[in-house]
């Protein structure tokens, strides 16, 4: 990976992701950019503050930006800098990953001690326009390494243009064991399922270059299944790749699964499915 972006309003969820975020960074040797983008206030937009104020504005909003890439920076041993927008967050973003040609978007979710909400509005609209791996890291899960990484496989998305390449690095550079995990819906519950000739052919032949393992194993529900995949394993990591007809495809489109409860939460690295939409 050459560069990795951060989303960043300043919040504790950000914050936290950012940290995240240069840790990676500082492992895999990756630039890193501080991406902000906000809107102007009701009455600078109406035209109620003047130009002068405005500019004002603007220039606080970069000078506190740059001071978080200094610091960060310094803190890290990193090459960082900050962009700063002031219109629409994913519009800006996206339009900035393409120019950037990004490896790697990186942003922080809202939690609270009862229930790991897997996907914000924002966070939703971004996995759907950016064509890059998403990485979504929850705001009360600070970075501590990553020894583990939980690939839920799904065989109808398994494309070498869903960017395997972010995930195979990190877990060379981190020396991760990654495990390549499923769901069989029509197993019995917690019973191992073998797994096909077929598909250790394919999975093989794209992770070739990194060790891995397999475990397929029943359970009625996919979301519950994942959640226990990730316990079971320990995960450090959840990788996912979305589709249209499959769990990660039903929480985006809103469903009454949008929820997946976890006792350990785990960030979540979402690549692209080119043949999603």
């Amino acid at each position: 990976m050459n560069t990795i972006i951060i989303a960043t309003d300043y919040s504790p969820a950000a914050t936290n992701a950012l940290q995240y975020a240069a840790n990676v960074a500082s492992v895999v040797k990756a630039d890193l950019v501080l991406f902000n983008s906000y809107h102007l206030s009701p009455h600078a937009a109406n035209g109620l503050v003047s130009p002068t104020a405005i500019e004002q504005m603007i220039e606080q909003n970069n000078s506190d930006l740059q001071k978080l890439a200094d610091e960060t920076a310094k803190k890290y041993g990193l090459k960082v800098s900050g962009v700063s927008k002031t219109s629409d967050t994913i519009g800006e973003l996206a339009q900035y990953v393409a120019d950037r040609n990004a490896d790697l978007v990186v942003m922080g979710m809202e939690t609270n001690l009862i229930e790991y909400e897997l996907f914000g509005n924002t966070t939703t609209a971004a996995i759907k326009r950016l064509n890059c791996p998403v990485l979504v890291v929850p705001s009360d899960v600070p970075f501590k390494g990553i020894g583990k990484i939980l690939y839920a496989y799904e065989h109808t998305c398994l494309d070498q243009d869903n960017h395997l390449n972010v995930m195979k690095e990190i877990a060379r550079k981190f020396a991760a064991e990654l495990q390549i995990f499923h769901v069989d819906t029509k197993a019995k519950e917690g019973v191992a399922v073998a797994v096909e000739e077929s598909v250790i052919d394919t999975v093989d032949g794209l992770l070739e270059d990194v060790d891995h393992t397999y475990s397929f194993v029943g359970y009625p529900k996919i979301g519950e299944g994942i959640a226990r995949g990730v316990e079971a394993f320990e995960a450090d990591l959840l990788v996912m790749v979305p589709h249209k007809t499959g769990f990660l495809e039903s929480l985006l489109k809103g469903s009454n699964t949008r929820s997946m409860t976890l006792k350990t939460r785990v960030p979540l690295l979402v690549l692209p499915n080119p043949n999603m939409n």
